[in-house]
């Protein structure tokens, strides 16, 4: 009965430890994100994103026309800056160009297709999920035609924030929200404009 036991217990240990060096496999292949390293300046950044939206009537802008779209952001960016700040609202400075297609559901088929300055500010202390902030500022061509803008040229200005999270140390997968203005800075009438709401998701590649 003893030897028994005995021969159990030394299974049982034997098998605790074998899945005891199985559990340590992936944590030794597999090293902590290191943000630092990620964000290091000189990183290159690739990105694609898509999203939706509609107007909304922020302000009373009496926005009458029911505006809705789908848009297509490519993305190309690069660090020139070390991260800087401490604890968790340090943070990494990303400037960029990116690309602006957006397709008009409604009222009407319509288009908008430009270039655009972008901004984006990622807080990085909080490990490989990443807040950022970003805001956006170029213009373009549409053939948008509603009464609350009605010309070829257009002014495009954004603000927003979301989350990303890096699925390895060089790709992140990110979703948020955008406020969105439209309108042609005066430059013909009518030039009420308006403003929108859209939520997007996206994929980022960061390359040394």
């Amino acid at each position: 009965m003893s030897m028994s036991v005995t021969r159990r217990n030394r299974r049982g240990v034997a098998a605790a430890a074998v899945l005891a060096m199985l559990a340590l496999v992936p944590a030794r292949s597999s090293p902590a994100f290191d943000p630092e390293v990620t964000f290091a300046k000189g990183t290159t950044i690739f990105g694609l994103q898509v999203g939706g939206g509609a107007a909304n009537n922020v302000e009373r802008q009496r926005t009458v026309s029911d505006i809705s779209f789908i848009t297509v952001t490519p993305r190309a960016s690069h660090l020139f800056f070390a991260p800087f700040g401490r604890g968790l609202l340090r943070g990494a400075l990303e400037p960029g160009l990116e690309g602006w297609f957006q397709y008009y559901r409604s009222p009407r088929s319509a288009t908008a297709e430009g270039l655009k300055l972008a901004a984006r500010y990622h807080v990085i202390g909080l490990g490989r999920l990443i807040p950022y902030l970003e805001a956006t500022a170029g213009a373009g061509g549409t053939s948008l035609r509603v009464p609350e803008i009605d010309s070829t040229f257009t002014f495009v200005l954004e603000a927003g924030a979301g989350m990303s999270y890096f699925v390895t140390d060089a790709v992140a997968l990110n979703a948020g929200y955008r406020f969105q203005h439209i309108s042609n800075g005066h430059t013909s009438d009518p030039n009420q404009g308006f403003n929108s709401d859209s939520g997007v998701v996206g994929v980022s590649f960061y390359f040394k």
